[in-house]
């Protein structure tokens, strides 16, 4: 893994535990082992052009942990393996890991527009997968089930990591059904 990768996917880890604000480039630097300068050869915007592309790296690897859960799956099985995924998440980091695009986009209106932008791709591009998984299980309004289950799991997420409890999470396998079915 060459320098730029090793800057992104360490950001992007660090944002998940520790928001924008919290995750510092004197950090990073540190976690990767290279001078300020590197950060800049890379980056040449700074911190701002770096939290971007690991958001987008987040996004990535987080949309294949959720295709691989659901993948050869039926519906209700897919989603319940999705949110177990999240429910690893909490309890492997011990409740420290947020969802690695909530984690920014909590912080979206007083940080670069491009950064909330990729917040927003992110989210869309997850919508759309599940959308295109519901859609090809023949659910109805598949889309607009997508966008309502992504803002149960992110709430449910967002609640079980505050609360350190997963309680939240498994709520999810109880209300989904009754999405899927409306």
């Amino acid at each position: 893994m060459d320098t730029r990768e090793r800057l992104v996917e360490t950001t992007s880890k660090l944002v998940r535990k520790k928001g924008y604000f919290g995750t510092g480039i004197n950090e990073i630097l540190k976690s990767v082992e290279v001078p300020k300068g590197s950060l800049y050869h890379h980056f040449p915007k700074g911190k701002d052009e770096l939290i971007q592309e690991a958001i987008l790296y987040g996004g990535e690897a987080q949309m294949l942990k959720y295709g691989n859960a659901l993948r050869g799956k039926g519906v209700e099985e897919g989603l319940n393996a999705m949110i177990d995924v999240m429910i690893e998440e909490l309890l492997a980091s011990n409740f420290e890991d947020a969802c690695p695009i909530a984690a920014v986009a909590l912080a979206s209106g007083t940080i670069d527009e491009r950064i909330r932008k990729a917040c927003d791709n992110v989210f869309k591009g997850w919508q759309n997968s599940l959308s295109g998984y519901l859609e090809r299980r023949g659910v109805s309004n598949a889309e607009e089930k997508s966008q309502q289950l992504y803002a149960m799991f992110e709430g449910a997420y967002v609640l079980s990591q505050a609360h350190q409890d997963v309680k939240y999470l498994l709520l999810q396998k109880k209300f989904m059904k009754s999405i899927l079915e409306a």
